[in-house]
């Protein structure tokens, strides 16, 4: 089970929390439970301050709150059959921990909101004035689990982070990003989505880096003209070999990485669970119907997407038409895909044509390019796949700080050179913006955002 927020409205709700530090505050977050294939995951999708007149009791060690307040205020989450999670603070407590008078308070609350709000999640959590979070959901029988918080934004932060013994094979690493940085990258579930030329050189490095585990989808099968580009791959794969499991099989020779699922199918809407299991996803297609499919669900489960790709292309006269690459990371507190242009309609509705139908209209000229073979060049997949997983170690472990992370960088192969573009959140967006809006904290007596 995890539970994961927006890094900025979780910011707001815990400075408004914090802000007195002589009594204990408390609120509430509701969140939209989706099951994944590794466990449950909660959005949270509000986050409400109880306000000073829901209070019956209000001091430095115990707070209670009027009932009927407390209804009201979770009206939204039972209308939308949300789970809710109790949040409150702990004033002077260096490090967050769950009290007897907390464990009496849960014992009466959880069963109350199993049956007001039944076949979801529910919990607590406790805050304490550095920021650090310990949360732990209820089962039907009372028994509590400690679950982590994830926070995303800038940075993928989890509370609180997992300690692992440290391990030989990653001391160089952490001389660069830290031994923190290391457990984090350790504590990652990472999926990778396409394992062609720029995935599979995506999931070697993820391999040496130590990444927990790793979650590799794609349906195709190794061709002739893959070899020259696709890291693993040998002549006895070609026609026989899927793609991720020439990955597969490179990261458990390797060793390194605690567990590997391989599915060899392509990307669609039944992967939806397994990829929200993820916490973070590679974006490493070629065409634009997976592309769509990951860019809603980085904000439907918030799990950052790092998109990626190379525009290397010649028309049907072998002349060169485009000489480009990007790294675009997506998810909560950024713009999408499709705010960036890098969703096109037209190439989702050609996509779904039937194959005869497609192949009328490419014949009577209305789709263009369609059969021209583009090139694909390993030198220059490695260039851009190597500034993704940059991207990642950025997310996760801030080695290069966290105050203006890049949103998406573009290469030009030909004049070698990047650069960092950034995109305001277009808040019409009905992708990133339509999320911005319903991830919100309120202070509104009647419990509404």
């Amino acid at each position: 089970m995890k539970i994961r927020i927006a890094e900025t409205p979780w910011v707001s709700f815990r400075d408004q929390l914090l802000a007195r530090g002589d009594i204990e505050s408390a609120g509430l977050l509701f969140g939209e439970f989706l099951p994944t294939s590794a466990g449950g995951v909660i959005a949270i999708r509000e986050a409400h301050v109880v306000p000073d007149a829901a209070y019956r009791i209000r001091a430095c060690d115990q707070i209670s709150i009027d009932p009927i307040a407390l209804n009201r205020l979770t009206r939204r989450a039972r209308d939308r059959g949300w789970s809710v999670f109790t949040v409150h603070t702990h004033p002077r407590a260096s490090k967050p921990w769950f009290s007897k008078a907390d464990d009496i308070g849960d014992s009466r609350w959880m069963p109350f909101m199993q049956r007001q709000i039944p076949g979801v999640p529910h919990g607590s959590m406790v805050l304490v004035e550095d920021g650090q979070t310990v949360a732990r959901t209820f089962d039907q029988f009372g028994t509590c689990t400690a679950v982590p918080l994830h926070i995303i934004g800038r940075t993928l932060n989890v509370c609180p982070t997992s300690v692992e013994a440290a391990d030989a094979w990653f001391d160089r690493q952490e001389l660069a990003l830290g031994a923190l940085g290391q457990r984090r990258l350790r504590g990652l579930r990472v999926g990778v989505v396409g394992l062609g030329g720029i995935g599979s050189l995506v999931a070697l490095q993820l391999a040496h880096l130590g990444i927990g585990e790793l979650v590799l989808l794609d349906g195709d099968k190794v061709e002739a003209s893959n070899l020259s580009r696709i890291a693993g791959a040998t002549k006895d794969d070609v026609d026989q070999t899927y793609k991720v499991d020439v990955a597969a099989r490179y990261a458990n020779t390797l060793g390194l990485v605690r567990q590997v699922e391989a599915v060899a199918e392509f990307a669609g809407p039944g992967h939806e669970a397994l990829l929200a299991s993820c916490d973070v996803i590679f974006s490493c297609v070629d065409r634009q119907t997976p592309r769509a499919m990951l860019n809603r669900l980085a904000y439907k489960s918030l799990t950052p997407v790092i998109d990626l790709g190379t525009v290397f292309r010649v028309d049907t006269t072998g002349a060169i038409s485009g000489d480009a690459g990007r790294v675009v990371v997506i998810g909560p507190d950024r713009p999408c895909l499709a705010c960036w242009g890098h969703i096109d309609p037209h190439a989702l509705r050609t996509e779904s044509l039937p194959k005869a139908e497609r192949e009328q209209e490419i014949q009577a000229g209305y789709i263009q390019g369609a059969t021209v073979a583009q090139p694909s060049v390993i030198a220059f997949n490695a260039y851009v796949a190597g500034a993704g997983v940059v991207e990642l170690l950025r997310l996760a472990t801030a080695f290069a700080g966290s105050e203006s992370p890049p949103q998406r960088l573009a290469f030009s192969f030909s004049n070698g050179t990047v650069r960092r573009n950034t995109l305001a959140n277009v808040h019409e967006c009905g992708i990133c913006g339509h999320q911005s809006d319903a991830m919100s904290v309120c202070d509104a007596n009647d419990g509404t955002p």
